[in-house]
């Protein structure tokens, strides 16, 4: 994944500032951070582990303790907080 601010265009016979490319990425890590923390204390480590880390249910649950299946109802719930918090109906 890349953090990196898209591209400037030049302007008419100027030359194009770029942005602070370390100010972008730390915005895009706050919005990040912010977005993961918006499903919740108890929803946001599913939430890393299967969506960010690409693990799988199962492996998920395991290492969370849960007994088979509840991930996928815990999942659900973490996604609806961060669709919320990303106002998508």
């Amino acid at each position: 994944m890349s953090w990196d601010a898209g591209p400037v265009a030049k302007g008419r016979g100027g030359i194009a500032i770029a942005p602070d490319p370390r100010g972008a990425q730390i915005d895009a890590k706050r919005r990040f951070n912010d977005a993961v923390a918006s499903a919740g204390s108890g929803l946001a480590d599913i939430l890393w582990r299967v969506v960010c880390a690409g693990e799988g249910m199962r492996d998920a649950e395991t290492a969370l303790g849960w007994p088979a299946r509840a991930g996928k109802l815990v999942l659900t719930f973490a996604l609806d907080r961060v669709a919320d918090y990303y106002r998508i109906p």
